[in-house]
């Protein structure tokens, strides 16, 4: 009797919303309703040469990616890891909208450092039935680099032709089909995504994390950066002047950072788009560091607030969020050698 073929490896499509499923209206991009047996036929098409199964899943409802929040990204990340646990697919592909992808990205990047396969994010500028859409080229770069990358291979961004680290990925351009870039490349040496805390795993989920940003301006003031954390968030990301500097002789700056800092942590980046922030290579930078802010190195903005985000939501105490946090996890920060 012979033996049954081979289950056909697959790829798992998640959809969540944003412009690769809109049409045009009389009333500008909206959602199309017949986008997700698009979705289907699109994806059958990409995999057929690729000899990979297509399976595609939506989020439910999707969303406006300018509308995501707190929970989105760790629903994203809950979702899809159900889905691979029954369905066992050789590599997923998240879609999204622009608009807060690079967020996302970086913060499933935490999430699901563990997953053992390879997660590609992507979206389009265009609308999948727009002349000259990006959907199709950013959706078969990402399917192909899902089913092609070795297992556990860090998370990525497929866009514009380019496939970029999720942690080092900001969007740069808002209208340009190359809209993302990474200034840095993936940081060597990562140890893996720590496990959770004792007993977190079974605690029912608390409300998500809110983290915050931050940026240091020459107008602001102590009453600025204090009403910041006026709504109580979780955290607190200080986007800083260059090597991590900030306006620390202004009247109450620095009682006004020490008392955030007891409450809640915060990390400190630079504004630049590269190079990363030193607190100890000036007097003030040293006084940030003094008041309790954790030196957040060559990380972007959004890999510092998916990180923190991610690290508070599992339940780490905050001496662990601290040390956590000057580490390399998934390759989202460049470690000096000791």
């Amino acid at each position: 009797m012979s033996s049954p073929a081979p289950r056909r490896p697959s790829v798992l499509v998640f959809a969540t919303g944003g412009t690769i499923g809109m049409r045009r209206t009389d009333s500008g991009l909206a959602p199309d309703p017949e986008f997700p047996e698009i979705l289907e036929d699109l994806v059958a098409r990409i995999c057929l040469p690729l000899g990979v199964e297509a399976r595609v899943n939506h989020l439910s409802p999707a969303i406006d990616s300018a509308n995501a929040d707190a929970d989105t990204a760790p629903k994203i990340a809950r979702a899809v890891r159900a889905r691979v646990r029954t369905q066992r697919p050789r590599g997923v592909v998240i879609t999204h909208g622009t608009d807060t992808l690079a967020y996302t990205a970086a913060r499933l990047a935490f999430e699901l450092g563990d997953l053992g396969v390879p997660v590609v994010v992507t979206g389009s500028q265009l609308a999948h039935g727009e002349a000259d859409t990006d959907a199709i080229g950013n959706l078969t770069l990402a399917i192909r680099a899902a089913v092609k990358a070795a297992p556990g291979s860090p998370a990525a961004i497929a866009f514009g032709g380019e496939l970029l680290p999720a942690v080092r990925a900001t969007k740069h351009d808002s209208i340009a089909l190359a809209a993302f870039r990474a200034e840095l490349p993936l940081a060597p040496g990562g140890i893996g995504v720590p496990p959770a805390p004792a007993g977190s795993a079974d605690a029912a989920p608390p409300a998500p994390a809110r983290v915050l940003a931050f940026r240091f301006v020459p107008a602001v003031t102590a009453d600025d950066l204090r009403a910041s954390a006026g709504g109580r968030p979780h955290g607190l990301v200080l986007e800083c002047y260059g090597s991590g500097n900030g306006p620390m002789a202004r009247p109450g700056m620095l009682g006004t950072l020490r008392e955030l800092c007891a409450a809640l942590p915060v990390v400190a980046v630079t504004q630049c788009a590269t190079g990363g922030v030193d607190l100890g290579r000036y007097a003030v930078g040293r006084e940030l560091a003094a008041a309790g802010a954790i030196d957040g190195g060559d990380m972007t903005l959004e890999a510092a607030m998916g990180k923190l985000g991610f690290l508070v939501d599992r339940g780490h105490d905050r001496a662990e969020i601290r040390d956590l946090m000057l580490q390399n996890l998934v390759g989202e920060r460049t470690v000096a050698a000791a």
